[in-house]
């Protein structure tokens, strides 16, 4: 048995392969566990965009057919997202002029022509659909049990 100041090196050694091997194990369970939560994030994604669905106006339905979820992953850390990329969609959700969100839309009535009539139609403005935090809060029993908090 070799012994440095009482310490026996076989057994040092092997302490330091156990530690190693211990280490692969949590690196191992914390990638899996990070693939759980990635698999549950798109699942919750997918139920907010459905509810979305439901709720948002439809006129063309391209709002409708234009919700998109995604899930990132960077290290541990995942994020979902679920919204629109089409330029009205921010107005549809918070509202324009008077109604605007938080009062910041315009305060002045204001006139456009009608794509579909080619008729002059004044506005003081449209009021908000908040179809996606609605979705949000309405699902968020399922967004918690589905990510582990319930």
């Amino acid at each position: 048995m070799l012994t440095t100041r009482g310490v026996c090196l076989n057994c040092f050694w092997g302490c330091l392969q156990m530690a190693d091997e211990f280490e692969r194990g949590v690196d191992a369970a914390v990638l899996k566990y990070v693939a759980i939560v990635a698999e549950n994030m798109q699942i919750a994604m997918d139920v907010v965009a459905n509810s979305a669905k439901s709720k948002v106006g439809v006129d063309t339905g391209a709002l409708k057919a234009d919700i998109k979820t995604g899930v990132e992953v960077d290290g541990v850390e995942v994020k979902g997202t679920v919204g629109n990329t089409l330029e009205h969609a921010v107005f549809h959700h918070q509202g324009t002029g008077i109604y605007a969100t938080d009062g910041d839309g315009r305060k002045t009535p204001w006139g456009y022509t009608d794509p579909k009539t080619g008729e002059k139609v004044w506005t003081k403005g449209s009021k908000p659909n908040p179809y996606l935090q609605n979705a949000i809060d309405e699902e968020q029993g399922k967004i918690t049990k589905l990510l582990g908090g319930g």
